[in-house]
């Protein structure tokens, strides 16, 4: 049985519950809306003029598999933080006359320009969503969740990939019997964009150094022109920002051996895969990593839990990833508020309590980790 240690049942204020979600503490911690640990105890994090009365319209697609699960988790807990939200429910992505991208689920995305996803099973429509919403980059907040142990090190970092270049742009021909063909493609504006992107959210997320992981050794031309980019916008941030150059296999081992040292870390699509799963693994985990894409016209939230059709309906699937990508969410709607609530619950359940999912060590449900997090968000309001 799943107990609590060291939790009294009384009703706590929002400002006592932040305390306990400080790592180092309010002068040393860093921005929340990056999942670093500085806006949870910020007063601004305190202020309810996020609290306004109209509801925020945000896409919502279920997805295929353990999606029903993280989604319904996702809802449970909005609702016990009072998130003004409307969903905005689209029940497949797939077009109910044909093979093609459901041209609804693109038209609420263009209109809301916010959207959260589960697992979706179908490599060819996810690739016809990358394309038609013009998702260029995933972005993963990969932090140490305190409560949960690992064998690494201190980890917080964000690891951001391209995702419509590179090795998964998808092109493949068999040149002749017995002889297949990949196109690896790197185009100078897609290179441009994902590097202003970059510095840009090191910027505004305070962060103080890029490392950019790449094989131009080896792929002159391709890694070449990433890698040329990264350096050209470098060069207008050189005051603020440390630009460090690393081969991918140096960055891997780096970020195995000292992951402490890694901030940021960009690299092309299949380098950036691996990093990802590597950074999430080294976090406790990819069930517990949040993120979301990235496109001119919006953002789409996201976790990295496949769809694990094996076990769907099971009540096992860890929240977690979706439940920290929703406050990453809420937070850039500017429900700040509510979006620490969530946070801190979250990562309460790790400090305070023995409830675990089997990803994580445990024999906790879903749905009992998602009633801890609830429990937390009504103590708070006492």
């Amino acid at each position: 049985m799943n107990t609590i240690r060291n939790f009294r049942y009384k009703r706590i204020n929002l400002s006592q519950c932040l305390r306990f979600c400080s790592k180092k503490g309010c002068e040393e911690s860093k921005r929340c809306a990056d999942l670093k640990a500085s806006s949870i105890c910020s007063p601004e994090s305190k202020k309810d003029t996020d609290e306004k009365k109209e509801l925020k319209k945000v896409t919502l697609l279920e997805g295929d598999g353990v999606g029903c699960e993280l989604i319904g988790s996702m809802k449970q807990v909005c609702e016990a933080a009072k998130v003004a939200i409307e969903w905005d429910t689209i029940a497949s992505y797939k077009s109910p006359d044909s093979n093609k991208l459901n041209p609804d689920l693109l038209e609420s995305l263009k209109c809301n320009k916010v959207g959260i996803k589960g697992p979706i099973a179908s490599g060819q429509h996810l690739k016809q969503l990358r394309k038609a919403f013009d998702l260029y980059a995933f972005v993963a907040f990969c932090r140490n969740i305190e409560g949960h142990k690992t064998p690494y090190g201190m980890l917080d970092c964000v690891v951001i990939r391209d995702v419509m270049e590179g090795e998964y742009s998808g092109i493949e021909h068999s040149v002749g019997p017995g002889i297949l063909q990949s196109i690896k493609v790197s185009t100078e504006a897609g290179a441009d964009r994902i590097s202003r992107f970059v510095f840009n959210f090191a910027l505004k997320n305070e962060r103080k150094k890029v490392t950019v992981a790449h094989k131009a050794n080896i792929m002159q031309l391709t890694d070449g022109n990433f890698l040329k980019s990264m350096r050209n916008e470098a060069t207008n941030h050189l005051e603020k920002i440390k630009f460090e150059e690393r081969y991918m296999d140096t960055a891997c081992l780096n970020l195995v051996m000292n992951p402490e040292l890694i901030d940021i870390i960009v690299s092309s699509s299949m380098y950036g895969d691996v990093l990802v799963m590597m950074a999430s693994s080294i976090m406790g985990g990819k069930g517990l990593c949040p993120g979301y894409y990235v496109s001119k016209n919006g953002l789409l939230y996201d976790t990295l839990v496949k769809t694990n059709l094996e076990l769907a309906g099971k009540d096992i699937i860890n929240p977690t990833g979706i439940l920290l990508s929703t406050a990453l969410m809420l937070r850039h709607l500017k429900l700040d508020s509510q979006a620490s609530k969530i946070e801190c619950a979250v990562q309460q359940v790790y400090k305070d309590t023995d409830i675990r999912t089997k990803d994580t060590g445990g024999k906790a449900k879903c749905s009992e980790f998602t009633n801890a997090v609830c429990d937390f968000i009504s103590k708070m309001d006492g």
